[in-house]
């Protein structure tokens, strides 16, 4: 990422560190539907776009701190596949229940979120390698 976007370094961790303290809440809550109403997505689209915010923040986390490598995505996405199978597995202890295939939507969805930041690094970084490019 250009060394302008380092600037949103700080607040990014912020966001990614206050959405994920939220994202746990809302997945520990004995009632979710007091929380999140009870007009909703399907719970697997849930998981899908909560965890796909998460891939998506914590990957362009690592992206605008410029130490984007494809060892450092493979880690990010092992950490967070670990976290999600936390998460889902403490659920019961607050009275909900944990389910497996919430976990693989939980994956889908942060495979899309990493994804749609490396599509975006690659391509400002195609951007700035090509004669007449910035930078």
């Amino acid at each position: 990422m250009p060394a302008t976007l380092r600037r949103f370094l700080r607040p990014l961790a912020g966001l990614t560190a206050a959405y994920t303290g939220v994202l746990v809440f809302a997945t520990h809550y004995p009632r979710p539907e007091q929380l999140l109403g009870t007009n909703l997505p399907a719970d697997k689209t849930l998981h899908f776009l909560a965890y796909g915010a998460l891939g998506l923040l914590a990957a362009a986390l690592v992206a605008v701190s410029g130490r984007w490598s494809a060892r450092r995505v493979a880690a990010l996405a092992a950490g967070l596949a670990a976290f999600a199978a936390i998460d889902e597995v403490t659920q019961p202890w607050f009275g909900r229940s944990a389910d497996p295939l919430d976990w693989v939507y939980d994956l889908i969805g942060l495979a899309a979120g990493i994804a749609a930041i490396a599509a975006l690094n690659a391509l400002l970084r195609s951007s700035r390698t090509r004669p007449g490019g910035p930078g």
